[in-house]
């Protein structure tokens, strides 16, 4: 009898107000509904050692790890990718999955409906002290909304172009995607103060975890890769 799979979303884990990380639970009890035959959890890899007892609990069983991150760097290369071989698999972080892009451009397409001109969209991301990987990868998630958004910017929260500064200086109709997945420091706080204090109120605005097709988009991606 051939073993059930595990599926596991992994995320960073949440600061802030949502410190109960309920949106990724959310997320979890989805995909689980939609792939009945898996059993689906999820890891946090801002723990230390939760990835290695996780896995460990998961015995022989094939293990399939989506990380739902934005960038491949530290937590992706050091808390993830050395525990994953064989019939442990893990897939490249949310942000560089073929589909994301386009999703993110239905979503936004469906809230600018009603306008005639498209947007100037701003990526907001995190980015680091020290630019690395986290800004490549909102690059590289910016050149592919340009095929259907030519004027897309970067800005982040913690290296420049700052966020701030970019949207400072637009005139509408511009737009902002968050490249979050919770509602807590960054997600939360973060975007909504930066989205709220902006000189000239943006069309549209939304971070990538709170929109509703996400749990659709990351099942379809388990199910090619299980």
């Amino acid at each position: 009898m051939t073993e059930r799979p595990v599926i596991l979303l992994a995320a960073h884990g949440e600061r802030g107000g949502a410190g109960k990380n309920a949106r990724l639970a959310q997320i979890v009890d989805q995909v689980g509904k939609a792939i009945p035959e898996a059993d689906v959890g999820s890891i946090l890899v801002n723990v230390e050692g939760l990835v290695e007892k996780t896995l460990a609990a998961c015995g022989p069983r094939p293990v399939l790890c989506l990380p739902l991150l934005f960038s491949d760097g530290y937590f992706y290369r050091g808390r993830l990718r050395p525990h994953f071989s064989g019939a442990r698999k893990l897939a490249p972080p949310l942000a560089l999955w073929s589909g994301f892009a386009p999703f993110l451009a239905d979503n936004l397409a469906l809230r600018m409906i009603s306008h005639a001109a498209d947007p100037r969209v701003v990526l907001v991301a995190h980015g680091s002290k020290e630019t690395g990987r986290s800004a490549a990868c909102a690059r590289e998630v910016a050149t592919r909304l340009q095929a259907r958004y030519g004027r897309v910017t970067v800005g982040f929260l913690e290296e420049a172009p700052f966020a701030t500064d970019v949207v400072a200086g637009l005139s509408p109709p511009w737009c902002a995607i968050g490249l979050f997945l919770g509602e807590g420091l960054h997600g939360g706080e973060d975007f909504d103060v930066l989205v709220s204090s902006a000189p000239n109120a943006p069309a549209a605005a939304f971070t990538a975890g709170e929109l509703p097709g996400l749990s659709g988009l990351i099942a379809a991606e388990a199910r090619q890769r299980l």
